[in-house]
């Protein structure tokens, strides 16, 4: 006697979140609203909206502040930025401005100027001060 059985329906595959790529050559300045992966090669300024993950690609330059969960950055960026969860800075990396993570891996050959942050949580709030005018106070013993 031979049994059949039903095969159970297979859950869908997660689709892998989308990739907006700006490319090496663009220009573009305004607001972007992305879901997924952000990736910069050409020059972008402007705000960056609901994006997962940051990437700025050797020949990428942006100026902006933004908030993402995940952050690479391999060419520049003139502005602040608030990861939820990683920040990479990879050698040839040139960030000017202060930055907040979880955690924050700087290699060898990356440049950074500005302040450090570290969450403790990826839902901490961080107030990232912008009005470089003023002089900076620091914490006494």
């Amino acid at each position: 006697m031979m049994k059949f059985s039903r095969s159970r329906p297979t859950a869908p595959e997660a689709t892998p979140p989308a990739t907006t790529i700006l490319g090496v050559g663009a220009n573009f300045r305004g607001t972007l609203m992305v879901t997924g992966t952000l990736h910069i090669d050409g020059e972008f300024e402007g705000d960056i909206l609901s994006c997962e993950r940051l990437e700025i690609g050797v020949h990428g330059v942006m100026r902006s502040d933004v908030e993402v969960k995940e952050a690479v950055v391999e060419g520049r960026v003139h502005g602040n930025i608030r990861a939820l969860g990683t920040l990479e800075m990879k050698a040839g990396a040139r960030v000017e401005g202060d930055v907040a993570a979880m955690s924050v891996v700087i290699e060898p050959g990356a440049f950074f100027t500005g302040r450090c942050t570290m969450l403790e949580h990826g839902v901490d709030s961080v107030e990232i001060d912008t009005d470089r005018s003023r002089p900076r106070e620091y914490a006494r013993d």
